[in-house]
């Protein structure tokens, strides 16, 4: 087997570089949202247009390849626990980073929009009451906005336990070889594409609104790709064949592009198949590329996958605080943009960085613990010191 493509015991170096790289591209397309011409919660009064060919791609793109690797990292996570432990864990990293960010890091992305929109005035501590009056955003200010993927995804980690207990039996163990043997053979894994895109063409008429109840399409999409990662995660005889096969794929991921890129619909079902089947390749060449390529981790790498999670957490809110806090200077929007891009980023960091060495607060983003430093060994003294005789 190439070097590669060994397995790492517990992490997938690819996987963490891959996480990484998907969160700072959504931080960066958040930030574009600021100053294109589409709704957002805040924005800059000259939008540039230029920026939103490059972000049409990268909406198609970012969310299901985070959902994708979150896929792949259940099946990791339970390579050392059992179904339990794994649930427990889950509502540990998820669902409470998921209640905390809904009370603390939300609200102020509420406040910050209704300040812009001259819906609300007054001070933070005036406003910060109505979320408890627990009404749904937009009529009121209880929300999880950015957060809805946690949300999603603790559902879909909840609804599989029954699939992951069943999946560690020895019959349930059976199946997974066999899945494995068929995705692993010629172009059986690109063809899940159908899938993805069958449920689109059903649930077209639901349009995303990331608030559960009234969206089944993004659900079930969301749920899909979650899965197929999951099942990418525990055959590693399929990541063998993405990386070989990863050039091809990514030839015919360029022909799609070519063919969906131009501004005119393909007859129905052809637009929805067309767009599943763009993500879809592009989401395999992607996982074969840095399976091929990223061989080892890196102590920055080990850093940065730390701080993902916490940095997607912060990362929109305070996006909207500096955005809007640089909304006063006279500032041109390209200038303005790179402005709200490095600091942003910058003060993100920096929270999470905080985060990070503050015990009480690393539960509330989602980290584990921080580990106990090793003690230095003692130093011993390699000459013999000389016995001094009292007179």
């Amino acid at each position: 087997m190439h070097p590669a493509l060994q397995p790492a015991p517990d992490r997938h170096a690819d996987i963490d570089w891959l996480r990484v790289v998907a969160i700072l591209l959504l931080h960066l397309f958040h930030t574009g949202m600021m100053f294109n011409s589409w709704g957002w919660h805040l924005k800059n009064p000259e939008p540039l247009q230029a920026l939103e060919p490059p972000m049409e791609v990268l909406h198609l793109l970012r969310m299901p390849l985070l959902m994708l690797v979150a896929g792949a990292g259940t099946a990791l996570a339970l390579r050392h626990r059992g179904v339990g432990r794994f649930a427990w864990d889950r509502i540990k990293r998820l669902l409470w980073p998921l209640v905390f960010g809904m009370f603390v890091i939300v609200p102020p992305q509420i406040y910050i929009e209704r300040l812009h929109s001259g819906a609300f005035q007054g001070s933070y501590l005036d406003f910060y009451p109505s979320v408890f009056q627990f009404v749904a955003y937009p009529q009121g200010s209880f929300s999880w906005h950015h957060l809805w993927f946690v949300a999603y995804l603790f559902l879909y980690c909840m609804l599989a336990l029954p699939l992951f207990a069943g999946l560690g039996t020895a019959r349930g163990q059976a199946l997974l070889g066999r899945i494995e043997a068929v995705l692993a053979r010629g172009w059986s894994a690109w063809l899940l594409f159908l899938p993805l895109g069958l449920g689109r063409i059903l649930l077209r008429r639901f349009p995303e609104t990331h608030a559960l109840l009234d969206d089944p399409n993004t659900f079930l999409f969301y749920g899909q790709l979650f899965l197929f990662g999951h099942l990418l995660g525990r055959g590693p005889r399929i990541w063998e064949h993405l990386a070989a096969r990863r050039r091809a794929s990514l030839a015919i991921s360029v022909a799609i592009f070519a063919l969906m890129a131009p501004p005119f619909e393909l007859p129905f079902p052809f637009e929805h198949l067309g767009v599943s089947a763009f993500v879809w390749f592009v989401l395999l060449t992607v996982l074969g590329y840095a399976r091929a390529h990223i061989t080892t981790s890196k102590p920055w790498l080990a850093y940065a996958q730390e701080l993902s999670y916490p940095f997607y957490i912060f990362h929109q809110t305070v996006i909207l605080l500096v955005g809007y806090a640089l909304l006063k200077p006279e500032l041109g929007p390209w200038t303005r943009f790179a402005a709200v891009l490095t600091v942003s980023f910058l003060l993100t960091w920096a929270l999470c960085e905080a985060v990070k060495h503050v015990g009480w607060l690393r539960p509330c983003f989602g980290l584990g613990p921080r580990k106990p430093r090793p003690e230095a060994p003692a130093v011993l003294d390699p000459q013999p010191r000389a016995v001094e005789h009292g007179g």
